[in-house]
């Protein structure tokens, strides 16, 4: 895929159907000494159920993934996109949290509830 990904830009992934408008914004990368960086993203127009149960679409505002995680759930580059202020407070309160940077290292597939299960999961195999 890409090798150089910088803030701004705008991605598709693989989304559920009649939901092709979300994208993900790159809003930040952040570099850590021997790791690999972590991208700092929000999905625009995400899939949700509503309290009525039917489909919606959401802002996300703020999701960390390592490197190998966005790799593997963007599908091609799509123009850009200034992230919103939303996106900002979340970095700063990310970056500011006591318990450390947490990020995720499972892609991203239209459902954030899906990510943390995911996430979980993988956890529970190391």
């Amino acid at each position: 895929m890409n090798s150089t990904f910088a803030a701004g830009q705008r991605w598709r992934y693989r989304v559920p159907a009649g939901f092709e408008t979300s994208r993900i914004v790159i809003g930040a990368i952040i570099s850590f000494e021997g790791h690999d960086p972590v991208i700092c993203c929000m999905v625009t127009e995400a899939p949700q159920r509503g309290p009525d149960g039917e489909p919606c679409r959401v802002a996300i505002p703020f999701i960390p993934m390592a490197r190998a995680a966005f790799e593997a759930t963007i599908a091609g580059e799509d123009g850009s996109q200034a992230v919103s202020e939303a996106f900002r407070t979340s970095y700063e309160h990310w970056k500011a949290d006591a318990r450390g940077l947490s990020y995720f290292t499972v892609p991203f597939e239209g459902s954030l509830s899906r990510m943390i299960a995911m996430q979980m999961a993988a956890l529970v195999e190391a």
